[in-house]
């Protein structure tokens, strides 16, 4: 039980760190005027991020509440990282 929450733990940061990276990416693309590829990038970003979850889901709550977890401590680890260069 205990690897199995660690791993979803794992998986949420990672995933959480690639969703709020493609948010940057998807905000540059907004700004020089791709706003098809911008909204595609947005919309793919939480396709991903959702079937992510699903999966890791039918493993159960807890590794999905882990993964969640993780996805929000990625969250304040970026959020902290982008304060502190701007």
């Amino acid at each position: 039980m205990i690897v199995a929450l660690m791993i979803g733990f794992a998986a949420g940061a990672i995933l959480g760190a690639a969703h709020l990276g493609s948010l940057w990416w998807s905000v540059v693309l907004l700004r020089n005027g791709r706003p098809i590829l911008g909204v595609m990038t947005q919309a793919l970003r939480f396709v991903v991020l959702a079937a992510a979850l699903a999966i890791i889901a039918r493993h159960g709550a807890a590794p999905l509440i882990a993964a969640a977890t993780g996805v929000l401590a990625a969250r304040t680890v970026l959020l902290r990282h982008v304060e502190k260069t701007t």
